[in-house]
């Protein structure tokens, strides 16, 4: 029995240094496959209860480049959790630099001592961003583990520009900007998700943003009955947030299952 607790102890290790690995394989824009530690593991949605506001989750930018009131390929793009990205919504604790930053890589989250911490964030036109694939792999037509991943935020939406980001393309490096050089400029994209809240399941949607409650917080509102509904998970530092392809759940609870082609959103 010692022996037996002692082995599952040690698998439990082996699987969450695997998972908060923020480097090589386990890093942002990882792309899960079959071999992959954290198949099967269960992923939750991001939910708001009470007091605390964890949806939507959005994307925005912040406008430090060389061309004021425009994005720029020196703007920092950031998954933005619990507030809608309109303009002079402000950069929380825990939202994800999806693009290098002089405070984090992609994939980082923004801490509170952060140089980036409440700066404020700026809205992107209608139709953007979206998350895209480019049908480049072995199954035409279906999204499968061969097609790169991108997050669109400029026109044209249908393909591939200047100031895209890729998120696993052979072409660059996760969080890379598309510039005008590149041999990915103008590829054929199509829809994984057309945003702009990236936790619901919208028309055209093949996946939703989703984390992994790494330290399995809950939500307990101080003022409801004991054992009420809802206790939604609590997104927070140590959790790992991941593009979920698995199929939607039924109500009341939430939640996906890591399979094949889930891509890594987090370090």
């Amino acid at each position: 029995m010692k022996r037996s607790k002692g082995a599952c102890a040690l698998m439990a290790l082996i699987l969450v240094l695997c998972i908060g690995g923020a480097h090589g394989l386990s890093g942002f824009g990882y792309k899960v496959t079959n071999s992959s530690p954290e198949i099967g593991l269960i992923v939750e949605d991001f939910a708001s209860a009470g007091a605390m506001k964890q949806t939507p989750v959005q994307m925005g930018y912040s406008d430090g480049g060389s061309n004021p009131h425009m994005l720029d390929l020196d703007d920092v793009i950031y998954l933005h959790i619990g507030e809608v990205t309109l303009t002079g919504a402000r950069v929380k604790v825990n939202d994800i630099r999806l693009t290098s930053s002089t405070f984090g890589p992609p994939g980082s989250k923004v801490q509170g001592v952060d140089g980036d911490y409440d700066k404020g964030l700026r809205r992107f036109p209608p139709g953007l961003p979206r998350i895209v694939h480019l049908d480049d792999g072995s199954i035409m037509g279906q999204y499968d583990i061969d097609d790169s991943v991108y997050i669109k935020v400029v026109t044209p939406l249908d393909r591939i520009a200047i100031g895209d980001i890729r998120l696993d393309s052979p072409a660059g490096l996760p969080g890379s900007r598309v510039s005008n050089l590149d041999f990915d400029v103008g590829a054929a994209c199509s829809v994984l998700h057309p945003g702009p809240s990236f936790n619901l399941w919208l028309p055209g949607a093949r996946g939703v943003i989703r984390f992994y409650n790494a330290n399995g917080n809950l939500y307990t509102n101080p003022y409801g009955m004991i054992g009420s509904w809802p206790s939604p998970p609590i997104y927070d530092g140590p959790d790992v947030v991941y593009f979920d392809v698995s199929s939607p759940a039924s109500f009341p609870r939430n939640f996906g299952y890591l399979t094949p082609n889930a891509i890594r959103m987090s370090e």
